[in-house]
C-alpha cells in the first residue's frame, strides 16, 4: 500500500500494525499503530519485497471495539502481560537481535499468565544483506518513536461472542538421529551433551557435513517448537542461533523434507476466511522457497522470528477471530 493511501488510514483514526523499510515508516503520520521494520512480505500477489514506496498494513479497526498502544523496555514485560485485554489479543514487535528479544525469548515462556490471552507478534530485520550494518527498529506510531531495544505492543479488546485463537504452520519434526542436550539457556552454545555425552556442536555440524538450513526440533508438550541456526564460527567452535535454546527439552536436527513448498501447501487450512493476519519466517522464504509463490491466501511479513506466545523460528503464525454464533451454526 502506497504511503499516501495509509497516512489515509492513520487520518481516519483506524487500528493499524505497519511494516516496511525505515525510511518509508518514517514517512508516516502518528496515529493509532505499530510498525517495524521487514522489507519481505507474502502479499496477493506472492511472496517478495515490499519496495522502498510502500508498507505492509493489517487493519484491525473492524474486528476490534477497544485498543492500547504502549512500548516495553526488558524489566517492563510484565506490565505488558498485565496490560493485555483478557477478552481480547495482543500483537508485539520486537527488534532483532536486541538485548530485549534475547530477554524475551528466554524469560518470557516461564510466565504462568503468558498463555492466558492470544499473544503473536514477530521479530523486526533488514535486508538480508544489511544483517551487521543496519539495526532492525520498532516504531510507536503515537508519537512516531522508533526504538531497537523496546517492544512495541498493540492491546486489541474484541466484541462480545468473538474470540481470538493462534495456530502455527510447521512443516518439520523432530529427527530420529542424535539427541543435543544444552547445560545452559542461550542464542548461542559450544559445549553440550550429544546422546548424553559431553562434545561440541560446532565441531559436531563440521564433521557431519549437517544442513543448517534444518532448524533444531524440540518437543513442547506435544508440539514441535524449531530454533533456527544462525551461524557456525568453526574458529571458535561456537554456534548462534535465532531462538532460544533451553536446558530443559532435548533437540535433534529436523528430518529432511523433500518438496518443502509442496508440503507446506498441503499443512495450510483449507478454509481461511476466519485468519485475520499473519507472519512467517525469513527462513522459510529461502529454504522453502516463497519467492514469487503463495500461501493459501494467508497474508503477512517473513520476519526475524515469529511469536506464537513464544519465540520461534521457521515457522507460520496466524491469528483467527472466531465468532461464537457462528461456530456453532
Amino acid at each position: 500500500m502506497s504511503i499516501e493511501a495509509v497516512n489515509r488510514l492513520i487520518k481516519e483514526n483506524r487500528t493499524l500494525l505497519i511494516c516496511g523499510e525505515e525510511e518509508c515508516l518514517s514517512q508516516l503520520d502518528t496515529g493509532n499503530w505499530i510498525g517495524g521494520t521487514i522489507p519481505y512480505c507474502m502479499s496477493t500477489e506472492g511472496g517478495g519485497v515490499i519496495g522502498n514506496q510502500a508498507v505492509f498494513v493489517t487493519d484491525f479497526t473492524s474486528e476490534t471495539i477497544a485498543f492500547k498502544i504502549n512500548s516495553y523496555e526488558k524489566e517492563g514485560l510484565n506490565q505488558l502481560l498485565d496490560d493485555r485485554f483478557l477478552d481480547g489479543f495482543t500483537y508485539i514487535l520486537m527488534p532483532g537481535f536486541s538485548e530485549i528479544q534475547e530477554h524475551y525469548g528466554l524469560n518470557m515462556g516461564n510466565e504462568p499468565s503468558l498463555f492466558d490471552v492470544p499473544t503473536m507478534g514477530w521479530v523486526t530485520g533488514v535486508y538480508l544483506e544489511e544483517i551487521g550494518s543496519k539495526s532492525p527498529k520498532v516504531i510507536d506510531g503515537r508519537t512516531g518513536t522508533v526504538f531497537e531495544n523496546r517492544i512495541c505492543a498493540l492491546h486489541c479488546q474484541l466484541p462480545e461472542g468473538a474470540y481470538a485463537e493462534l495456530d502455527i504452520i510447521n512443516i518439520y519434526k523432530q529427527g530420529k538421529g542424535d539427541v543435543f542436550r544444552f547445560t545452559e539457556d542461550g542464542f548461542s552454545c559450544s559445549d553440550c551433551l550429544i546422546n548424553g555425552e559431553p562434545g561440541n556442536l560446532a565441531t559436531y555440524y563440521i564433521e557431519n557435513d549437517i544442513n543448517r538450513t534444518l532448524p533444531l526440533v524440540a518437543n513442547y508438550s506435544g508440539v514441535a517448537i524449531n530454533i533456527d541456526i544462525q551461524d557456525v564460527d568453526v574458529e571458535n567452535k561456537k554456534m548462534s542461533f535465532f531462538g532460544p535454546l533451553n536446558t530443559v527439552y532435548d533437540y535433534t536436527v529436523a528430518e529432511y523434507v523433500e518438496n518443502r513448498y509442496e508440503i507446506f501447501c498441503e499443512k495450510l487450512p483449507t478454509d481461511s476466511s476466519t485468519i485475520i493476519c499473519s507472519c512467517n519466517c525469513i527462513s522459510s522464504y529461502l529454504n522453502i522457497g516463497m519467492e514469487g509463490k503463495h500461501s493459501g491466501g494467508i497474508v503477512g511479513p517473513f520476519t526475524f522470528g515469529e511469536i506464537a506466545y513464544v519465540l520461534v523460528n521457521q515457522t507460520m503464525v496466524t491469528l483467527s477471530i472466531i465468532n461464537v454464533d457462528n461456530k456453532s451454526e
